[in-house]
């Protein structure tokens, strides 16, 4: 009796170990599946280093992370091209460009489509 009262316990502790652990999973691999890796190409042909570029979705309030921390110098200098990529989400091409030089002078780009072109040139006049 008691083996039987044990095993049924057992099994109840398993499904419900297995349900917190498998839920997560669930969720993360949905979210996993609305993103997708979006490239982009950023020209500087300013006179200025370029320290943060951030991505928003224009149906979002906070900026993404700084994509020129995943770049080597972690700057864009003057006169380089660099690939850069993000996280977007799938089926949205609309975003917010945040672009921050060596002055800390900030300048935004609204309603950038990622879809038609993700290639922006930064010059002097922005």
């Amino acid at each position: 009796m008691m083996v039987i009262m044990g095993k049924s316990l057992l099994t109840k502790s398993f499904r419900v170990f297995f349900s917190i652990f498998t839920l997560p999973v669930v969720a993360l691999t949905s979210q996993a599946a609305l993103a997708e890796v979006c490239n982009i190409k950023l020209h500087n042909s300013s006179s200025f280093k370029i320290r943060e570029v951030k991505m928003s979705h224009i149906d979002k309030d906070d900026w993404g992370e700084n994509l020129v921390d995943r770049l080597e110098d972690k700057v864009v200098w003057q006169g380089q091209s660099v690939n850069m990529q993000f996280d977007r989400d799938r089926d949205k091409c609309l975003y917010d460009m945040k672009i921050i030089n060596e002055h800390n002078h900030v300048e935004k780009l609204h309603g950038v489509n990622l879809c038609e072109n993700p290639d922006f040139e930064i010059s002097d006049g922005w």
